[in-house]
């Protein structure tokens, strides 16, 4: 998180230490930082704090008279309504015993104490993006989600950075659903899922980004001379895969038959694969919103092709 995004919305960290002069410290660095910040001496106010504040993030020292820091990291982390906060351990000993009862107790970072304060700050940011991270994860392909694809595509933006990104969509998904069930639908995405990975870490950089939008969505954002060989390994390996998921009856045919409500016989053509891809090589891209609608319409041409195919956008300003 850059203090920017700090600043537009305040991320909440409380701190817990018994010595007043380290909370104080803390605390004017981490407001210079633009966090919002909340601080206390006692571990027992600490869990009502935490109750009341829902801070986006704890600092806790270990050696805490009466409810220690490692009291309160297990009753955070035992609590479904609290589980999901990160905890950073403070410590003044360098014990490994120490480390491994924290880890013990469910902590998500363990900071040394004396600390530069550089460095605490950016294990506070990387521990936030953690904790974002896992809440926008998709249940069933363990892909970043929609919050994070948004992210993604705003923070290329901003850099200036040269980038394209595919929108992927399977045709005929929904009736494929309907004939076969649901199981069966989630095991085409998560094949899916896999075929898009393993297409961008063969053919793709090693900071390009794969996302899962939800549905039969899924977002690949890529540098643009890398754009075509993704798209078009993932359809090979989607081709090559995706008659697993048929009945012979069906391969043999063509098709499947969808019967609706007023028994009438539907053909559903076999799935295939469509891909859109948005770019601002040769246009200028300013929100994530164009990037969008530029790759759905891209998409929308794609689906207009029969089979499984992709097509990039190359117009320019």
């Amino acid at each position: 998180m850059s203090r920017s995004d700090a600043q537009k919305r305040p991320v909440k960290i409380l701190v817990v230490d018994d010595e007043k002069n380290i909370l104080d410290i803390i605390r004017f660095n981490l407001e210079v930082e633009g966090y919002r910040v909340y601080t206390t001496q006692e571990g027992e106010e600490a869990l009502r704090l935490v109750s009341e504040l829902n801070p986006d993030l704890i600092l806790c020292d270990i050696m805490m008279p009466e409810v220690d820091g490692l009291e309160i990291c297990r009753r955070l982390k035992s609590d479904g309504r609290t589980n999901h906060i990160p905890v950073v351990l403070l410590s003044a000993r360098t014990q490994a015993q120490d480390k491994v009862a924290g880890i013990e107790a469910g902590a998500d970072d363990f900071i040394t104490k004396p600390f530069d304060f550089s460095d605490l700050v950016a294990r506070i940011t990387i521990n936030l993006v953690r904790a974002r991270q896992k809440r926008d994860v998709s249940p069933l392909t363990g892909l970043p989600g929609s919050i994070s694809i948004e992210a993604e595509t705003k923070s290329r933006i901003s850099r200036n950075l040269k980038f394209s990104a595919l929108y992927i969509d399977i045709d005929n998904f929904k009736p494929y659903n309907e004939i076969y069930g649901y199981p069966r639908g989630d095991q085409v995405i998560r094949e899916l899922a896999y075929i898009v990975t393993e297409a961008v870490k063969e053919c793709g950089n090693f900071e390009d980004f794969v996302g899962h939008g939800g549905g039969d969505d899924f977002v690949v954002i890529t540098t643009p001379e890398k754009a075509g060989a993704i798209a078009e390994k993932i359809i090979t390996d989607f081709e090559a895969k995706i008659p697993d998921f048929y009945r012979q009856e069906d391969l043999s045919r063509g098709y499947s038959i969808l019967v609706d409500r007023l028994g009438r016989d539907n053909y559903i053509p076999i799935m295939t694969l469509s891909i859109g891809v948005a770019s601002n090589l040769k246009r200028r891209i300013e929100t994530h919103w164009e990037v969008g609608e530029i790759a759905r319409e891209t998409l929308g041409y794609a689906k207009s092709i029969p089979g499984s195919t992709y097509f990039i956008d190359r117009r320019g300003a």
